[in-house]
């Protein structure tokens, strides 16, 4: 995984140029505890990571980022469904210096085989940092929505 070349489709980690590494089903559930996917950072900038966080196996959240350095064309941050339908909300986090952040989806109803995106294009140097992709599921009960994935990747020099 040198670098992302072209990211195209319905799923950005099942048809990105890359291997995404994914956490194990039923993993931490909060946002406290949910950690960043086991994605190395290959070049300064340009990385991607995803992870089936707490979803028990059924929403897949990913993150890529594509520049050099601190140099950043683009952030995209994807929720693809696997099995159940959920209403779904996906982010985009960066370092509290990255001011146009978070950048966040409305909740959506998403079917299996679904994807929600948003996408950020800076085109500039941006703080480093860790920059996260989150992803809310909304609960049928009316309660706060409950963060089920983030996958986060580290921008730096």
């Amino acid at each position: 995984m040198k670098a992302l070349i072209s990211i195209v489709g319905t799923g950005l980690c099942a048809l990105a140029l890359a291997a995404c590494a994914t956490d194990p089903p039923g993993g931490p559930a909060d946002e406290e505890t949910l950690g960043a996917a086991d994605s190395p950072l290959v070049d300064p900038a340009s990385a991607a990571g995803c992870t089936l966080g707490s979803s028990s196996g059924n929403v897949n959240t990913c993150i890529s980022i594509i520049g050099q350095g601190l140099f950043v064309n683009e952030m995209t941050a994807s929720a693809d469904v696997l099995e159940a339908s959920r209403t779904l909300q996906v982010c985009l986090h960066g370092p509290d210096a990255a001011t146009s952040l978070p950048r966040c989806t409305a909740f959506q109803a998403v079917q299996p085989g679904g994807t929600i995106v948003v996408q950020w294009f800076p085109n500039r140097n941006v703080p480093a940092g860790t920059y996260c992709a989150r992803t809310w599921r909304k609960n049928t009960d009316g309660s706060k929505p409950t963060l089920i994935g983030q996958a986060c990747e580290d921008v730096h020099p």
